[in-house]
């Protein structure tokens, strides 16, 4: 599943549709400047510099283990939702999100609330823990149609911080440059 780079302006999302009805959400989130800030820049430049599968597990910064922390807090904070699948790369995030979760015994417990909230709110708690925007003002979503197309997107989740170096959000850096996050953000 490919990513794309984030649009400029308002989000697409799909006129009509209840963001917080049951449902699977493919959701991107993109660093700002599309900076290489979430994995520690050691990471970075390992996997920039084979150019091929990076099958390391790459050691995340301060801000991936940020994003790591609130991304793993949204499940504990809001009822009937739970992040099924989650990549941390150096410069965006890909999860999905489910809306509507079973209990154990078997009453389906809807969520109180909508994705927007949901990122919106994460973002800030991270913002806030950090002390600095790391987040791009919007994001990609989709929502998910079948179990075909979440199983395709399970794994793409799964293998993509291994293939990073030829996915669309792979960025035009120099092999030699030690990234500082909060450098990178303040420019």
């Amino acid at each position: 599943m490919p990513g794309q780079r984030e649009g400029f302006g308002r989000p697409r999302r799909l006129a009509g549709f209840d963001y917080g009805a049951s449902a699977l959400y493919y959701v991107t989130l993109i660093t700002r400047k599309g900076a290489c800030v979430l994995w520690d820049w050691r990471s970075v430049l390992a996997a920039i510099s084979r150019r091929e599968p990076y099958d390391e597990k790459p050691i995340l910064s301060e801000c991936g283990l940020a994003a790591e922390h609130f991304i793993g807090e949204i499940e504990h904070h809001y009822a009937g939702i739970k992040v099924e699948e989650l990549a941390i790369l150096p410069n965006h995030v890909h999860m999905l999100i489910r809306f509507g979760v079973y209990a154990p015994s078997g009453r389906l417990i809807a969520a109180q609330t909508n994705l927007p909230t949901i990122i919106q709110q994460m973002k800030q708690a991270m913002t806030k823990h950090l002390g600095a925007s790391v987040w791009a003002r919007t994001y990609i979503d989709r929502i998910v149609r079948n179990s075909e197309e979440a199983e395709a997107l399970a794994s793409y989740i799964r293998n993509n911080p291994r293939g990073w170096t030829r996915d669309s959000l792979f960025p035009k850096i120099a092999e030699n440059r030690e990234y500082e996050w909060s450098k990178i953000l303040k420019e």
